[in-house]
C-alpha cells in the first residue's frame, strides 16, 4: 500500500511518510492539556487525566515504526472572527484521517491515530465511568503526547507556519510494519 498517495487520493493538502524515530516529543509540551487552557481535558480518554502521563502514553509513538503525517490547510479565514470555518475544517480534517487510519488497519499493524485536540467519536466519552468504547479506533491527541508538531513537521520536510488567513491542521497516523 502506497500510503502517501492514499492519503492524497483522499484529500489531504500535505503528506509525508515519517518514522516513528522523526517524531519530536517532550514532557513540557503536554503542559498546554491543563483545564485552564484547553476545554476537552477531563472530559475524554486521550486526554488528561485519562490518557494517562508522558512516560505511560510515549509508547504509542515509540512502540511503532513509521507512519505519515497529514495536513489540511483552510484559507482565507481570519483566526479571530472565522471560528465556524475553521471548526468546520477541523471536522473535514478528522473525517480524512479517520478514513485512512480505517484503510491502514487493513494493511498495517498496531495502528494509532493522532490529531489536533482529543478525540471526539463518542458523544458523549464513557470518561470516566466506563473503559473507552471504541479503543482501536480512537484519536489520540498529539498535545497529550508532548508531541512537537512543528518540530516533527519540519522533519518530515512539511511547512507549519503560522499567518493569519491559513489555518493548518495536522494529523498523524504510526504502524508497526515497513515505511
Amino acid at each position: 500500500m502506497d500510503v502517501e498517495t492514499t492519503a492524497r487520493e483522499i484529500g489531504f493538502d500535505h503528506v509525508a511518510a515519517i518514522r516513528a524515530d522523526d517524531v519530536v516529543t517532550s514532557r513540557e509540551l503536554t503542559a498546554s492539556c491543563n483545564p485552564q487552557a484547553c476545554p476537552k481535558y477531563g472530559s475524554c480518554w486521550t486526554c488528561p487525566p485519562g490518557v494517562g502521563v508522558f512516560e505511560d502514553i510515549l509508547n504509542d509513538i515509540t512502540s511503532r515504526d513509521a507512519g505519515v503525517i497529514v495536513q489540511t490547510v483552510r484559507e482565507g479565514v481570519d483566526h479571530y472572527e472565522d471560528w465556524d470555518l475553521i471548526e468546520e475544517a477541523h471536522v473535514r480534517h478528522n473525517a480524512k484521517l479517520d478514513q485512512l487510519a480505517d484503510v491502514m488497519r487493513t494493511e498495517f499493524a498496531d495502528v494509532v491515530e493522532f490529531s489536533t485536540g482529543g478525540c471526539d467519536l463518542c458523544s458523549p466519552c464513557s470518561y470516566p465511568n466506563a473503559p473507552c468504547m471504541k479503543p482501536d479506533r480512537r484519536r489520540e491527541s498529539l498535545s497529550a503526547h508532548g508531541v512537537a508538531v512543528g518540530a516533527t513537521c519540519e522533519r518530515a520536510g512539511l511547512d507549519y507556519s503560522f499567518e493569519n488567513g491559513r489555518v493548518r491542521f495536522v494529523g498523524m497516523i504510526l504502524h508497526n510494519g515497513a515505511l
